[in-house]
């Protein structure tokens, strides 16, 4: 049990959300760990020589990664990591990174997967905030790790895995590994134990800490994944969300090997290399961004051609609003559905998405994820809207908005038990709720409110345009105008009368007032490390 160890860093009965476990499938015993679930039922179930990762020419079934899990926690162990203590795990998508998130998990621990771009004031931040014990890191990432060490508080141990021939004097991974024992029992968690706990980007000041327990991470996979993709063992799953991001973890992690499916891991992967591993992996399910989806079909037009994608059956997209456009595209040229998803760090995974045998309405994002619910709430009574009012979206399920000490910031994401990611949303007469923008994406402009993502969507439907972002620049007459930042397709060229052209054309799909008044073209949009496009830093720079 971790309570001693995390009292007084959680949110307390007042500030909590309310979860909701309608499911059958999310009703787990008192004992739970996730690791049990994920890896060792496999292998008592008779499912051991299934493949659980594949990675660029070689595999590993799911009794070497249960050994692999295993020598790594008796490790950790040794080393002094217990219940409850936090371990920084900093990797590219390779299978170390899942080991060490595992095997922290198994013994009791909470696994903290860190971007690999962070830099040290970052790290330091979240490592000290965390109060991690340890930290274990791939050899080409320690570089910030050693630079933010004279600031850390906590940290103990420091393991690295060698796979650049770089210098240090810290714990060797592989070695760790070849000296501890290959048997070791899940400890005895409690299901409401943390298990994970991620950072968000921190676009908006400090990062927070998004924690999460053994019974938030398998309700992911027996919400979203089994009622809305229907995994079977003969999936794999694959794409390029870095594992630390909530909605990486899920894909290439907790879905697959929650159905005793695999997963194929690409280091860095560039859209050629997504495909060659859909080509030599068997991918079925592709993950990505609609960033990453555009830019297959950008730079790979022949792709069905020089791959064999025939092993595609669904494709999942999340992190940005996917536009019709992306949509219909893709799946013209590689014959799959992409599902729209809107999931949060915070919220773990995906809670509105279409479900991949019902009819896709591109235009909108779906419906609530079995299991959860969802409604829309005036930003400033807190009360229901009806059908068809955008308003703020408040959700509920068997998971929800909690931080690691940040109780200012706890009241602020909770309504009476519901948590507020903080996006817009309409919900249809159908039941779709149709994604508008974040909260803080809002275009108020002569007293209209414009949602800043329905406007990129318009515009990157015009054939010169490869992406698009949009933002309120400021406006002594009218508050803030819409402004269009857009990077052109290469056999375009930027001109006066191309801007009137995009103009003309939001004006004739949308309402008059929410067409671009000014329009910059660039030659790339600033980015997270995730592919989000960094919106607060272009309207920093317009203010």
């Amino acid at each position: 049990m971790q309570d001693s160890i995390t009292e007084g860093y959680l949110p307390d009965d007042s500030n909590a959300p309310d979860y909701i476990h309608a499911l059958p499938e999310v009703h787990y015993p008192e004992q739970l760990n996730v690791v049990d679930e994920l890896v060792d039922r496999h292998v008592r179930e008779g499912r051991g020589d299934n493949v659980a990762i594949y990675f660029e020419d070689w595999t590993l079934t799911y009794e070497e990664l249960q050994e692999q899990v295993n020598r790594m926690g008796n490790a950790l162990h040794d080393l002094g990591v217990g219940a409850g203590d936090r371990v920084v795990v900093r990797f590219p998508n390779r299978p170390e990174a899942i080991v060490s998130c595992l095997a922290v998990q198994k013994i009791g621990g909470v696994a903290l997967p860190s971007m690999k771009l962070l830099r040290a004031k970052e790290l330091e931040y979240i490592i000290n905030n965390a109060e991690a014990s340890a930290v274990i890191v791939y050899d080409d990432l320690l570089d910030e790790v050693e630079n933010a060490l004279p600031d850390l508080e906590t940290v103990d141990d420091i393991v690295v895995a060698e796979r650049n021939g770089i210098d240090h004097s810290y714990h060797s991974y592989d070695e760790l590994l070849d000296d501890a024992s290959d048997e070791l029992e899940a400890s005895e968690t409690a299901r409401d134990d943390l298990a994970l706990m991620l950072y968000t980007s921190g676009t908006t000041g400090r990062p927070k800490g998004a924690i999460h327990t053994h019974r938030n991470v398998l309700a992911t996979a027996d919400s979203y994944a089994r009622y809305c993709l229907e995994p079977t063992e003969d999936d794999v799953f694959g794409g390029n969300p870095p594992l630390p991001f909530a909605y990486g973890y899920g894909d290439l992690v907790t879905f697959p090997l929650r159905f005793g499916a695999s997963t194929s891991l690409v280091e860095d992967a560039e859209p050629a290399d997504l495909l060659e591993a859909v080509d030599t992996h068997g991918v079925s399910v592709l993950c990505s961004i609609p960033t990453g989806f555009n830019q297959i079909l950008s730079r790979h037009p022949d792709g069905p051609e020089e791959y064999d994608v025939s092993s595609l059956r669904l494709g999942l997209s999340a992190g940005e609003p996917l536009t019709p456009t992306t949509f219909e595209n893709f799946k013209s040229e590689y014959g799959i559905d992409l599902l729209d998803g809107i999931g949060t760090t915070e919220m773990l995974h995906i809670f509105i998405s279409h479900r991949h045998d019902e009819e896709i309405d591109p235009s909108a994002t779906g419906f609530p994820v079995p299991g959860y619910e969802c409604k829309i709430i005036d930003p400033d009574t807190g009360e229901d809207l009806e059908r068809g009012e955008p308003g703020l979206l408040a959700v509920r399920g068997p998971t929800g908005i909690a931080y690691w000490d940040r109780p200012e910031k706890q009241i602020e994401v909770n309504e009476d038990g519901w948590s507020i990611p903080g996006d817009i949303f309409v919900q249809r007469e159908d039941g779709r709720l149709e994604y508008k923008s974040r909260s803080d994406d809002l275009i108020i402009s002569s007293g209209y409110n414009i949602p800043g993502p329905e406007v990129e969507a318009v515009i990157e439907e015009h054939e010169s345009v490869s992406e698009v972002a949009v933002v309120g620049s400021p406006d002594d007459q009218r508050g803030e105008v819409v402004k269009a930042f857009v990077v052109l397709r290469d056999d375009a060229s930027a001109s006066d009368e191309l801007v009137t052209e995009l103009q003309n054309h939001v004006k004739n799909t949308l309402a008059p007032y929410k067409y671009p008044r000014e329009v910059e073209f660039s030659e790339n949009l600033p980015r997270t490390e995730t592919g989000k496009i960094r919106r607060t830093e272009l309207r920093e720079q317009e203010h």
